[in-house]
């Protein structure tokens, strides 16, 4: 019998899917190897070690980001890029696990077509090397905030002794936050307006 043909994209392929379906944790040769029908020792030939695997994973997280490199309006590329990274991160909750620098090829076009729609609004460049970080950092931690607080039912169960006590005198402003949450939270898109808020400042002249 034949044995499977891998390559480095199948194990990178592989190791998402095992990640996504059971945790980072999940992620080890052996499993790799026995989810693709081969010895652990053959992935070797395509990762050099776990780092390596680790890294080529984040990548394939950005390169599922759409660059909106056909959107002539600078706003709106900003907007399909920061929207479908976002979306990316959320698909794979493991990927906050590893160093926030790993990646490759994709996250380089990630940066690269951001700072071109920041190019295309007439953006300076003084303006938009921190205006890149700004957006990376926001997408990121939006990202991020929104897998920690992912399971909305667990969090329901006791907010109401929660929020009963804090020092309402002392912490007016966090108490109606928190009713807020629980309550009426109001309308809208919260990464959607964060996002127009930084986007409206860099349209400022």
């Amino acid at each position: 019998m034949a044995k499977p043909s891998l390559s480095r994209d199948a194990v990178l392929d592989a190791a998402v899917a095992l990640a996504d379906a059971e945790g980072l944790a999940a992620v080890t040769m052996r499993r790799l190897g026995a989810a693709l029908g081969v010895e652990a020792m053959s992935l070797y030939n395509h990762v050099a070690n776990k780092e390596d695997l680790h890294r080529g994973m984040v990548d394939r997280v950005w390169g599922a980001v759409d660059l909106a490199r056909d959107e002539p309006q600078w706003r709106a590329g900003l907007h399909r890029l920061s929207g479908s990274a976002h979306r990316a991160m959320l698909a794979h909750p493991w990927f906050f696990q590893l160093p926030v620098h790993y990646g490759g090829a994709s996250r380089m076009a990630v940066i690269d077509a951001t700072l071109a729609h920041l190019e295309a609004g007439d953006v300076s460049t003084e303006v938009a090397f921190h205006a890149l970080h700004v957006l990376d950092g926001y997408v990121y931690g939006y990202s991020w905030q929104d897998i920690g607080f992912g399971n909305v039912d667990e969090l329901m169960e006791g907010a109401d002794a929660a929020i009963a006590a804090l020092d309402a005198e002392a912490h007016p402003h966090l108490v109606g936050h928190a009713i807020q949450h629980l309550r009426s939270v109001p309308p809208g898109d919260g990464f959607t307006i964060g996002l127009d808020l930084i986007l409206d400042g860099l349209a400022t002249p």
